[in-house]
């Protein structure tokens, strides 16, 4: 009896031990996790996606252990250190001082060669005034890129849609919020960076970024057509503006979040073969009417810090031979510093471009006078690895090419910036340094890309309603295409580290699971450029017996990139049309409508694709344009096509009908016949710029212009109604286009004008009211001498949902002479003013 009590307390006390030592390590493990995923400035992606897949709300895990155990342990390590004497004591130093003095100081405390060395891309130190190295070397066109640095391992970030595609949301405050989460992101990379290499920041992702891209969207052949936001000046500057809006301004005013960098000005947009050599013949109309408008905003409306030229060149009536974009004067100096009101803004040349001007452009016969030019252009910065600046500037300024007073005056805006910055002020004043990786990867980050994504998805055809698919009336779908599963290609150029990337097939089978359909998979072609046939045979098997088939097609880098523009390709020796799906593409679907009349087309591109052979065929039911919408861009897609989400982009850009439409890549007047853009082109499109349906109907009425006759410097008002007709809610891309008078012998006035837009969600049944104000700088039309000048005669206001088709319109008046908008004080003088 005894020996069983003592068996059974033995057993009892083991029990014990063993509860005891399972709760250690569970104990353990969570400390283990929370370091893993908390402390750790990267942030684990792995136990990042496992916090998701617990809850699927990594934000719920980080913040319960936060109110367990508080924030993490971050402390920032700055590049320069005003801290410790001696320079603690020098103005340069002094917060209290304004930005402008204390640069002036530094320089004053700098030896020429000193100066000189600043002048680099990746800058060096300055050791005895505790000035450490700085990068200049970053990019954020859609998220932050990962150029620029050596990331360390772990480090997980946004990344959005392509431009073109954030061009297409027509929603410039969803692009304000897009900058926002971007900055957020880049300072947290910035400080995380700075701190794992003790305040090196040559690795550290410089908190300048060469975005945002406002080159118009000119040729549809230009292999970076992704990169930007369309091919209109208004809404170039309003998207843009908003951009770096987001990108700059925080919470604190005194300091830049991040310093945005407009690129590439001005006149550029193609052949990228060419790019390095090439200069534009442009008049001073085109100039000032097409090609300045975006960069004007980005300068006197959004207040951007730093301007990229070109590596290209232009020549003009005030330069008949012209010059390279980064060593040209007048574009730099007179229109930028002097036109635009910019003394101090920094300008940053492109990668190799001072090298360029010697090697390629042929504009300095030695590298010596090729820093000079450009220096004495005011390009203050030499971005490149074999940076020509401070190898050549020192014997430049010997032999009298430079003077020593220019370099400093370009040196001295470089640290300017980067006092704006609070790269030189305690972290204790400058909260943007204590961004660190709670930032990274959020679910908020990742629900406004999705927001953004979705956004960006144009709707061009959806015959009998087919769309949105309905999960109960299905059961095979065949996924087809050789952009289905493709993941990498969704993220577009300049992109970041993503935890994660939804291929439109993984977003399909994520909309369907659970539910009774079969969803099968084949690529189709090996490639996007789909030389031949092979794999025709295992997609067309699938087909068969599908109840939908939906193919995603398209482009990727391979086809357009920077460097690399679109280009004929073939077919098994049959040559297709430049603007069509590359290669066999359009053979596949000829085959599969073929067989199964039921086909849903998706398309991954940047720069527009022509369906002009299958557009209108009655076996594809829809056609969704999703251009590179990111690493969600797959969730984005099947939203759309099962209903979850009621698209409303619009196209940014015109879609021709055929290559034959467009005139040669390297001639840039916007009038030569037949014309570019839907503002000067003359032919019927394929589909129009502004254009996209959605899965209700909007009306149109009451539209009102007040007064309907104005003198000029005078503004108009304009109002409507937009009546949601349709059966479920959604938005609507409102647009507000003005038809000029024909002026006789004048051949610079556009067929039609954007000059106003707005996206709403309205509820079905419901009214909604818009109105706009159209003041003296938007009425106004560029002469042959790049003036903006208020011109009398009879006006035409449009409104509706695409820049043809339905509209209603009003006629208005100006009244009196010929008038420079200039001289209209009340006036704003850019299109994002």
């Amino acid at each position: 009896m005894a020996r069983g009590c003592g068996r059974l307390l033995w057993r009892c006390r083991l029990q014990r031990r063993r509860i005891k030592r399972a709760m250690v390590a569970l104990s353990a493990l969570l400390v283990a996790f929370t370091l893993l995923i908390y402390w750790n400035p990267a942030g684990s992606v792995k136990a990042r996606n496992f916090g998701k897949n617990l809850d699927g709300n990594w934000d719920s895990w980080r913040n319960l252990i936060r109110s367990l155990v508080g924030e993490p342990l971050f402390t920032p390590v700055p590049s320069v250190d005003c801290q410790s004497p001696p320079q603690s004591g020098y103005p340069f130093c002094d917060p209290s001082l304004g930005p402008e003095q204390r640069a002036t100081d530094l320089i004053a405390r700098l030896t020429l060669d000193e100066i000189i060395n600043q002048t680099t891309s990746i800058a060096p130190d300055i050791p005895r005034l505790g000035i450490g190295p700085y990068n200049w070397r970053s990019n954020c066109l859609h998220g932050w890129s990962k150029s620029g640095g050596h990331w360390y391992s772990g480090l997980t970030w946004t990344v959005f849609a392509a431009p073109v595609g954030l061009g297409a949301t027509f929603n410039p405050a969803l692009i304000k919020k897009v900058g926002q989460v971007t900055a957020d992101e880049g300072r947290a990379l910035h400080n995380l960076m700075l701190a794992h290499f003790d305040g090196n920041s040559t690795e550290a992702a410089g908190l300048n970024c060469f975005s945002p891209n406002v080159n118009l969207l000119r040729d549809p052949r230009w292999g970076r057509a992704q990169e930007t936001f369309g091919e209109d000046p208004y809404l170039l500057s309003q998207i843009g503006a908003a951009y770096t809006h987001g990108l700059q301004e925080g919470d604190d005013p005194k300091y830049l979040k991040v310093a945005a960098c407009a690129k590439h000005f001005a006149v550029h947009s193609g052949p990228e073969e060419l790019r390095m050599e090439f200069r534009a013949n442009v008049s001073l109309h085109d100039l000032y009417d097409t090609y300045l408008p975006a960069f004007k905003s980005q300068v006197l409306g959004a207040k951007v810090s730093q301007m990229m030229p070109a590596y290209s060149g232009m020549r003009c009536k005030y330069q008949p031979n012209g010059a390279p974009d980064a060593a040209n004067p007048f574009l730099l100096k007179t229109v930028l510093r002097q036109q635009f009101d910019a003394p101090n803004i920094s300008i940053i040349s492109d990668n190799g471009a001072i090298i360029g001007t010697v090697v390629f452009q042929k504009f300095a016969s030695n590298f010596e006078e090729g820093a000079a030019v450009c220096i004495n252009a005011t390009t203050d910065l030499d971005l490149g690895f074999d940076e020509i600046y401070p190898h050549f500037l020192p014997s430049a300024v010997k032999d009298s090419l430079v003077s020593a007073e220019t370099v400093k005056e370009s040196v001295w805006r470089s640290f300017l910036l980067r006092i704006r910055l609070g790269d030189f002020d305690p972290s204790s004043m400058v909260p943007y340094q204590f961004i660190n990786s709670s930032h990274l990867d959020t679910l908020a980050n990742q629900e406004l890309n999705l927001q953004a994504a979705r956004e960006s998805i144009v709707l061009l055809k959806n015959t009998l309603d087919t769309l949105p698919l309905s999960v109960d009336g299905i059961r095979k779908l065949a996924v087809i295409g050789p952009n289905a599963n493709a993941t990498r290609t969704l993220l577009s150029n300049y992109e970041g580290i993503p935890s994660s990337i939804t291929s439109v097939l993984g977003g399909i089978e994520d909309a369907v699971n659970g539910s009774h359909i079969e969803v099968s998979y084949a690529p189709g072609c090996a490639s996007v450029k789909c030389p031949n046939t092979t794999g025709f045979k295992t997609a067309l098997e699938l087909v068969h017996d599908a109840d939908y088939v939906v193919l995603v097609m398209g482009l990727d880098s391979t086809v357009e990139s920077e460097g690399h523009d679109r280009a004929e390709t073939t077919c098994e020796s049959v040559e297709h049309d430049i603007l069509a799906l590359p290669g066999c593409q359009t053979e596949l679907v000829e085959e599969v409508i073929y067989l199964n009349s039921r086909v849903i087309l998706v398309l991954i591109n940047g720069g527009p694709v022509s369906l002009s052979t299958l557009h209108d065929h009655k076996g594809i039911l829809g056609i969704v344009e999703a251009f590179y919408p990111g690493a969600v861009g797959g969730t984005a897609v099947a939203d759309v096509l099962f209903g979850k989400y009621n698209p409303a982009g619009r196209l940014p850009m015109t879609v021709y009908d055929s290559i034959e439409d467009v005139p040669a890549a390297t001639n840039y007047d916007m009038s030569y016949p037949p014309g570019r853009t839907y503002r000067y082109f003359g032919g019927t499109p394929l589909f129009a710029f502004g254009y996209g349906l959605s899965y209700t109907e909007f009306t149109y009425s009451n539209l009102m212009v007040s007064p309907s006759t104005i003198e000029p410097c005078e503004s108009i008002k304009v109002s409507f109604s937009v009546q949601n007709s349709g059966e479920i809610g959604g938005d609507e891309v409102i647009q507000v286009y003005v038809d000029p008078p024909k002026i006789s012998g004048k051949k610079f006035i556009p067929n039609r004008q954007l000059l106003g837009f707005e996206r709403v969600f309205i509820k079905s049944s419901v009214v909604h009211t818009s109105s706009f104000e159209l003041n003296p700088y938007l009425l106004s039309l560029v002469d042959e001498d790049g003036e903006h000048y208020l011109f009398p005669g009879q006006y035409t206001v449009l409104a509706g949902g695409s820049s043809d088709g339905a509209h209603v319109g009003e006629e208005f008046t100006i009244t009196g002479s010929i008038t420079n908008v200039k001289d209209c004080p009340k006036s704003p003088q850019c299109l994002a003013c």
